[in-house]
Parts: structure tokens; C-alpha cells; sequence
């Protein structure tokens, strides 16, 4: 008998597919934007997809840790031409918007099962979130007060290599 309802089963797994998702869309930013000569946020956006890695661990690891086993859910592909830094920067923030979403639709279904073992794991996930809104808030800030001319997306180039 599982201790956890099917409902977040079903949710755990979907938090599987959705970490695992943005994994592949980071790591297709970094090697287009590699492509394309953006090495700073080639090395960025690569590092991003391996911390995703982790976040679809956190489920994994739950739910193994409580003799469920975790279904590895099919992904779909991601998109693999990006047009340049300003447009993926909006788009990682667009997109962790859509995960922070999906982590309080975690963290209310645990409250309406009565969940709150689960209900700490989808704590730490919109802690998670809170950074990683703080990190693409903070790059479009930047490209926001410095505009984007060839010379400004070239120095903000070299400046994300410092935040690997």
C-alpha cells in the first residue's frame, strides 16, 4: 500500500517530467546560443540544465525514499533555434514563471489531501523557485539598464561567465 495518494503520484511524476523538460530546454539555449557565439551563456544556461537535473532528483529520491517507485515520464523536445540572448533571457523567465505556477499547484494539492510529508518537498521547490526568479529577474534587469547593442550584449556575454 503506497503512503502517498495517486493524485501526488501522479503530480510527483509530473514535477519528474517538467524538471527533466527544462533540463533539455537549457541545455538547447546553451548550445545554440554556444552556436551562435554566445559562450557566456552557452556555459550559463548548461549549468542551469544540470541544476534542473537535481530538481527532478528531489522527486525521484521522495518517492523512492517511501518505496514508490517514480515513473520516468516520456519528454516531449524542446524548441532548438533561439534567436539571440535577449529572447532566450525572456524566455527563461517566461518559463520559470510556468514552473513556479506548477510548484504552488503542488504545494495546494498536498494541503487539500492533508499531505504535508509531500507538502515539504513542494516547500523546497518554490524555495528553489524564489532563486531561480531572482536569477533571470536579475539578467533582464541588466539587459534592461544596459540595452542591447552588439558592444553591451558583448560585455553581458562575459559577465555570465562569471555567474557559472
Amino acid at each position: 500500500m503506497a503512503i502517498l495518494s495517486e493524485k501526488i503520484i501522479k503530480a510527483l511524476n509530473y514535477r519528474i517530467e517538467q524538471e527533466e523538460y527544462s533540463s533539455l530546454l537549457y541545455d538547447a539555449i546553451g548550445r545554440c546560443m554556444g552556436y551562435k557565439g554566445y559562450l557566456g551563456a552557452e556555459k550559463l544556461f548548461h549549468d542551469y540544465a544540470k541544476d534542473e537535473k537535481v530538481h527532478a532528483g528531489w522527486s525521484y529520491d521522495f518517492q523512492l525514499a517511501l518505496d514508490i517507485k517514480p515513473v520516468t515520464p516520456g519528454i516531449k523536445a524542446p524548441p532548438m533555434e533561439f534567436e539571440g540572448l535577449p529572447e532566450v533571457i525572456e524566455l527563461a523567465y517566461k518559463h520559470e514563471l510556468e514552473i513556479t505556477r506548477q510548484c504552488q499547484e503542488l504545494a495546494k494539492l498536498c494541503v487539500e489531501e492533508s499531505d504535508y510529508m509531500t507538502f515539504g518537498l513542494a516547500q523546497k521547490y518554490l524555495n528553489e523557485q524564489v532563486e531561480e526568479i531572482e536569477k533571470v529577474t536579475t539578467l533582464m534587469d541588466i539587459l534592461d539598464a544596459f540595452g542591447t547593442s552588439k558592444e553591451a550584449l558583448f560585455l553581458f556575454d562575459n559577465h555570465l561567465k562569471t555567474l557559472v
